[in-house]
């Protein structure tokens, strides 16, 4: 019974460049260089081409080519093959008596005696029914002691495209692969491809020839690595538990030492080849020649005990891996800067259109996520501006249609969740193979990507700064601005300000500007003294006060006088504002520059409204912030999704929801275990279950969801599971779909039934004053791939901005928690439970019903057990087993939940009797 640890070198992370199934033929999917061999000519007395063709132009681990040419007789003249379009094309002679014969060969090295393997050949184009393709000759192994794949001998019929395929055991290291095309009616086949490959579970007692810096490790005599088994905890809803090993020590043999570069000696110098104990290094377990594990190593530890050094390692699954990797990032790490566009009307309407898509800045690579055959390299459609109510009021016109006094008001960026997670994965060396993701459902949803409170982001884009910092400034008679000499807001042309005026001119319409100020001002002594006057000015672009525009006004005669607070003010292409003070008599004031001691300071802070979505917009803000796991798990706890490593790849994970895993998973297979347990131990176990199960989002400042929840007791979005007649049941735990909160969608107002909307705003303690908040993600459904158009007289008000003319809207993009506005029972809905709507009937496909409901019926049904037996499990068994394959004892079928397996030895079975 022979163990074998093999590792991979840390390269990339640790990952292994090539496929796991190692492919054999070379040259076997585009023929490439098939056209360069001359070909061997059979002459027109040969008795069997194949036979013939291999004996004379002997094989090379590359392919050859060989065709018939008698012109009259058996094996009558046909065509070279040859290759044309990455395809290979094997004529046929037209005779309709003699059978022509062409075909290719090529020795295929490096195989393991023993070792099965399989032969795949897809044809792309089929003969009729007299046409075969022959793998082999009969006579080389016997005649020519030339060794075919297997000594075997097969015949397939050309008459259908596919894949045809034979698994056959190696002989000898070096074998033939002979392909010989036979037929008489003229027609052709064409193959795309021939591949050999290492058949699934098939063992071996030879490792083999190790290749891409792959090394065996030395073990100890008779090394039995534990291992415990698992991909989903069926007991504990809350757990998503994963394969590993318990750890184990590896001895420090001259081997060990040189894989990872005598680490335990400390006055080694280690350089970029060293082992890095901090670096996935990437491991296949081998038991008897099956692969019994495949994941990642990690050296835990060296011990030196008296003179005997050890490293101790362990061994863990690759969803584990996943988990360590997004753990430590942020959103903040990707790069959405593909994205960058024009904040402008034109844009935001464009997004409502799935056949129209924004224009971006740049042109995207055809290989982005964010590309679309149909819109090209320019526009894109993974990011979207719905109607949100994000400040709570809005002011109205006579009419009642609402007023939105910015675009922010109302369009906020919204993302792809797929687009998202696809750049996440990018990222990593990991893949994933997911049906889920790629149902229409899930392509729908998208998440906001709300900057916070109020109309511009955060982002050193958007936000500047002015400092009296070198001297006092004198305040003159006349009214005229204090002049900082240190700012930040010339890094930003939005701002238009000039630094050696202390003016901002608007460049763009609709540009809001919000100003945090701080002056400290003093008395001169001496100075005569005299009347402080101030105030923030707002001219248009004819130097004339827009309106009473005068902020803030204030006069005083005091000695010191600190004028401080925050503003918002509004300005058009060409208005300014500026702050001005003057004082009655000349060198009466001075305002006074930073003074650490004193604490006396004259500043301002400010931001202004976007003009241009960019990356910092995105991610410099508090979605930045936001960490890559957590919204992957947060998917993970909405659609109970399961994570299976790719036994084919373990670079790949395979992601779907529970009851495609376990329930309706048509490759599920059934093995009888009864003789490989003790049947008198058999014992089953009710579950420790609780009593309640909550199911919900998280909580956040959202004045909507509050109200809700003040009104019917209950948290908008959520579901409680509990069982009524299980009444011995007690305690209760939590599914949250963390860092993801509910979204209340409703009327903008109670007279206008069709302007459906998500609101997410907060108020403060009285409810009397609402605004935009630094909000938790939401989750939406893109409802429609074009906008609604409103059927009554409701319209809306678009202010010019940016660039771009005002109007008054009559359609807006729809977003919502159900997939149709208004929602119909049928709609999918991404709250967990039934709840009494503003936006429609309540949909009964909700996140519960759909994903947690078959396995809660499972898990909570009366005749559902659970029993741990010791099972004699072999290698065998374990290579082949799949987690959602069922087991049957004595007539009774079961889950398995976990299998702690020990090499030659009893393994314990955790299984699970779904009642």
């Amino acid at each position: 019974m022979s163990v074998q640890l093999v590792i991979y070198p840390q390269n990339y992370e640790g990952v292994y460049t090539n496929a796991i199934l190692r492919e054999y033929v070379a040259d076997g999917v585009t023929f490439a260089i098939l056209n360069q061999s001359s070909g061997y000519d059979v002459p027109t007395t040969s008795a069997d081409p194949a036979y013939d063709a291999v004996v004379n132009s002997l094989p090379i681990p590359s392919w050859k080519r060989f065709r018939s040419t008698n012109p009259s007789g058996a094996y009558g003249l046909v065509d070279m093959p040859e290759q044309i379009n990455g395809q290979l094309i094997l004529d046929s002679s037209n005779t309709t008596t003699y059978n022509s014969s062409n075909g290719v060969y090529q020795e295929i090295q490096n195989l393991n005696v023993g070792v099965q393997y399989t032969l795949d050949v897809t044809i792309t184009q089929a003969s009729s029914n007299s046409g075969h393709l022959i793998l082999g000759n009969p006579l080389l192994p016997t005649l020519a002691s030339i060794n075919t794949l297997g000594n075997i001998t097969h015949t397939w019929t050309t008459a259908a495209t596919g894949i045809v395929s034979i698994n056959f055991t190696a002989n000898n290291s070096t074998e033939l692969l002979l392909l010989e095309y036979r037929n008489y009616n003229g027609d052709t086949i064409k193959i795309g491809s021939v591949s050999i490959v290492d058949a699934s579970a098939t063992p071996s007692t030879i490792y083999g020839q190790l290749s891409d810096g792959q090394v065996i490790c030395d073990l100890y005599e008779d090394e039995d690595i534990p291992l415990s088994l698992s991909i989903d905890d069926f007991k504990n809803v809350a757990e998503k538990v994963q394969s590993y090993s318990k750890d184990f020590n590896l001895p420090a043999t001259k081997r060990n030492n040189k894989i990872f570069t005598h680490l335990f000696d400390v006055t080694r110098i280690q350089d970029a080849f060293s082992f890095n104990p901090y670096i996935k290094t990437q491991c296949i377990l081998k038991q008897d020649g099956y692969d019994i594990f495949q994941g990642y190593l990690q050296l835990i530890e060296i011990t030196n005990q008296d003179g005997q050094i050890n490293y101790n390692v362990n061994l863990y699954s690759e969803p584990l891996v996943l988990v360590e990797v997004l753990q430590n990032r942020k959103f903040s790490d990707l790069d959405f800067s593909e994205l960058q566009h024009d904040y402008n009307k034109t844009n935001i309407k464009h997004s409502w259109s799935d056949a129209l898509g924004i224009t971006l800045t740049n042109p995207l690579s055809t290989d982005s996520f964010a590309y679309n055959a149909t819109l090209g390299v320019n526009k894109t459609n993974v990011l979207k501006y719905p109607f949100v109510n994000w400040k709570g009021d809005y002011d109205i016109d006579v009419d009642g249609n609402i007023i939105l006094e910015t675009f922010e008001d109302a369009f906020r960026p919204f993302i792809s969740c797929k687009y998202i997670l696809d750049k996440i994965f990018a990222d990593t060396n990991f893949t994933y193979t997911s049906d889920f993701f790629n149902t229409t459902l899930f392509k729908n949803t998208f998440m906001d990507f709300n900057w916070g409170a109020g109309n511009s982001p955060s982002d050193k884009e958007h936000t500047g700064a002015s400092d009296l910092i070198s001297a006092d400034v004198i305040v003159t008679t006349s009214f005229a601005p204090i002049v900082f000499d240190s700012d930040s807001y010339t890094n930003n042309a939005a701002f238009g300000y000039d630094s050696s005026t202390a003016i901002f001119t608007a460049v763009n319409d609709n540009a809001v500007y919000t100003i945090d100020y701080n002056y400290t001002f003093l008395l001169i002594p001496g100075g005569g003294g005299g009347v402080l006057q101030g105030r923030y000015a707002h001219r248009n672009s004819a130097g004339n006060l827009v309106g009473n525009a005068l902020i803030n006004v204030f006069s005083v005669t005091n000695a010191t006088y600190t004028y401080s607070g925050t503003f918002t003010e509004i300005l058009n292409t060409g208005d300014t504002l500026s702050f001005e003070v003057k004082s009655s008599n000349s060198g009466g004031y001075k305002a006074l520059k930073f003074d650490a001691i004193s604490g006396d300071k004259t500043f301002t802070n400010g931001s202004i409204s976007i003009n241009a979505m960019v990356n910092s917009v995105l991610l410099n803000t508090q979605r930045g912030d936001l960490g890559q796991w957590e919204f992957f798990k947060g998917f993970v706890n909405m659609f109970n999704l399961v994570i299976l490593q790719d036994k084919n790849n373990p670079n790949n994970l395979v992601i779907e929801p529970y009851t495609d895993i376990f329930i309706s998973n048509t490759d599920s297979k059934s093995y009888d275990w009864t003789e490989r347990v003790d049947a008198t131990q058999i014992k089953l176990t009710p579950l420790e279950l609780v009593k309640t199960t909550n199911f919900k989002y998280e909580e956040d400042e959202a004045y909507p969801n509050n109200y809700y929840k003040s009104i019917v007791n209950r948290e908008y979005g959520s579901y409680v599971f509990s069982n009524p007649d299980m009444t011995l049941l007690t305690g209760e735990e939590d599914v949250m779909a963390t860092p993801f909160s509910a979204t209340v969608v409703k009327p903008m107002a109670d007279y206008l039934p069709q302007f459906l909307v998500p609101v997410v705003y907060s108020s403060n303690d009285d409810a009397t004053e609402f605004e935009s908040y630094n909000n938790n993600p939401r989750i939406l459904f893109k409802v429609s791939p074009i906008p609604f158009t409103f059927t009554d007289s409701t319209t809306y008000y678009i202010p010019a901005q940016n660039g771009t003319t005002s109007e008054n809207a009559t359609e807006y993009l729809r977003f919502s928690h159900t997939s149709s506005l208004p929602s119909t029972t049928n709609d999918d809905d991404l709250n967990y439970g039934e709840i009494q709507l503003m936006c429609g009937a309540t949909p009964v496909n909700n996140l519960y019903n759909i994903y947690w409901s078959p396995y809660y019926n499972e898990l909570y049904n009366i005749d559902t057990r659970y029993m741990t037996l010791k099972v004699n499990l072999n290698a065998s068994d374990i290579n082949q087993f799949n987690f959602y394959d069922k087991v049957i004892i004595k007539n009774k079928e079961y889950r398995v939940n976990k299998i702690d397996y020990k090499p030659n030895d009893l393994s314990t079975v955790e299984f699970i009797l779904i009642g």
